[in-house]
């Protein structure tokens, strides 16, 4: 496995930051429409970078900021869509090999007309994205996705068999989801996977500190990705208000030090 950080821009700052703390990717965030045009526009810098500093984007994640790919009827947004296939071609261009996306919840619509829905969505893109080497994985946040635990991955993924996923035990936890059990079913079909740590007392979120300073037991959760077979990326990502700062910086040290002790 790799271990990685996102950053919102793939900038020279980014890949020298990320650099500097001796990790092993990138990844590339895009939480609304304009970040995703901002990325699509600099392929080419982007692609330079990766070269220059020797460090590759291993994942981009067009989280649904605005809403997702779904409107009010069920139908996918034609704008949605022609921006999801540029960013996977500029995934392509940049050597980019996992596109992480999401699908809305349709309110007043059945559960079965929303698969449904996310299956056409979803199948779009893996048709898409297929010749040109590039994975689909549904992220497990809930932010504008449902499609996020295992009744609807029976569901939606084991309709379509290469629609993989990507994991955070932290949404999970908190959702209340048993992220072990996630992982000894669907840990073959995870394409990319975030570290962040997690806290909850009493069922309700306290915070998302440093991993190896939260609840989360991330000796087991590796181990059960080395038996799934997993040799992907491994994403910090920093998501805490109290760790900001001069304190942020020592713990994303504190994580990479916590997680590159369980690689092997």
């Amino acid at each position: 496995m790799k271990l990685g950080m996102i950053r919102n821009a793939c900038d020279d700052a980014a890949f020298r930051y990320v650099k500097g703390k001796g990790l092993d990717f990138i990844e590339a965030c895009c939480n609304f429409p304009e970040e995703a045009a901002a990325f699509n526009a600099r392929r080419e810098e982007i692609k330079a970078l990766v070269a220059r500093h020797a460090l590759p984007v291993l994942a981009c994640g067009r989280w649904n900021g605005d809403g997702g790919p779904l409107d009010a009827d069920g139908r996918v947004r034609e704008d949605f869509l022609a921006e999801a296939k540029e960013t996977i071609s500029a995934c392509a261009a940049i050597g980019c090999p996992v596109y992480n996306c999401g699908c809305n919840r349709v309110e007043g619509m059945s559960l079965f007309r929303n698969c449904a829905a996310a299956i056409e969505w979803f199948g779009t893109l893996l048709d898409f994205a297929g010749p040109l080497g590039v994975k689909i994985a549904v992220y497990n946040c809930p932010w504008h996705n449902f499609v996020r635990d295992m009744a609807t991955w029976e569901i939606v993924l084991g309709e379509l068999p290469d629609l993989g996923i990507k994991f955070d035990a932290s949404h999970s936890i908190g959702a209340g989801r048993d992220y072990m059990e996630e992982l000894r079913l669907w840990g073959g079909r995870i394409r990319h996977v975030h570290v962040k740590g997690a806290l909850r007392v009493n069922g309700q979120y306290v915070d998302d500190p440093p991993a190896g300073l939260d609840m989360l037991p991330w000796p087991s959760i590796l181990g059960m990705l080395y038996k799934a077979g997993y040799d992907g990326g491994l994403s910090i990502e920093p998501h805490s208000d109290t760790w900001r700062g001069d304190l942020g910086e020592r713990g994303i040290d504190l994580t990479i030090r916590t997680i590159r002790a369980l690689i092997v």
